[in-house]
C-alpha cells in the first residue's frame, strides 16, 4: 500500500519537487502578468508573452493546482497527478494551436493570441510534467 502521509520538507521526491517548483513558477506568473511589465502582460504592454485577466486566471488555478499535487498527495496518485497535469497543458497547446485565443476565452484576437513562444513554453511544461509523472511512477513501482 502507497503510504498515506507526505515525507518531511526535507525528503523532496522528484514529483513533489517538480509539482512545487513549477507550481511556484505559474503562480508568480499568473500574478506578474496582471501587473504591466516587458515579460508577461497584456498586449497594450507590449510584453514577450502576452497574457490577459483571463490567462493570468488559469496560470494561477494550474500554479496552485501543481503546490496541490506537490503538498496533498503522496505516492502513484501524486505521480500520475503530476503526468495529469503535463497532459492538461499538452491538451492546451493543441487547442491553442487551432485557437490562438482559445475559441475567444483568453480575449479577442489577434491581440490576446498565444504566441510561438508561449506554445512553446507550454510544451515544455506539458512534456516535462508528463516525463516526470512517469520516472516517478517508475521509481515507485521499483522501490
Amino acid at each position: 500500500m502507497a503510504e498515506r502521509t507526505p515525507a518531511p520538507l526535507g525528503e523532496l521526491g522528484l514529483a513533489r519537487g517538480y509539482a512545487a517548483l513549477i507550481g511556484v513558477i505559474l503562480v508568480a506568473i499568473g500574478i506578474i502578468g496582471f501587473f504591466d511589465n516587458p515579460i508577461v502582460a497584456d498586449p497594450g504592454a507590449d510584453p514577450l508573452l502576452v497574457t490577459g485577466t483571463v490567462h493570468n486566471m488559469i496560470h494561477l488555478a494550474t500554479g496552485f493546482l501543481a503546490l496541490y499535487i506537490a503538498f496533498a498527495m503522496v505516492g502513484r496518485a501524486q505521480a500520475d497527478a503530476v503526468t495529469g497535469l503535463g497532459i492538461l497543458y499538452l491538451v492546451v497547446v493543441i487547442l491553442t494551436i487551432l485557437s490562438p485565443n482559445l475559441f475567444g476565452i483568453l480575449g479577442p484576437s489577434p491581440g490576446y493570441n498565444v504566441s510561438l513562444l508561449g506554445h512553446i513554453l507550454h510544451l515544455a511544461v506539458g512534456l516535462a510534467s508528463v516525463a516526470v509523472g512517469v520516472i516517478a511512477r517508475r521509481q515507485l513501482a521499483a522501490a
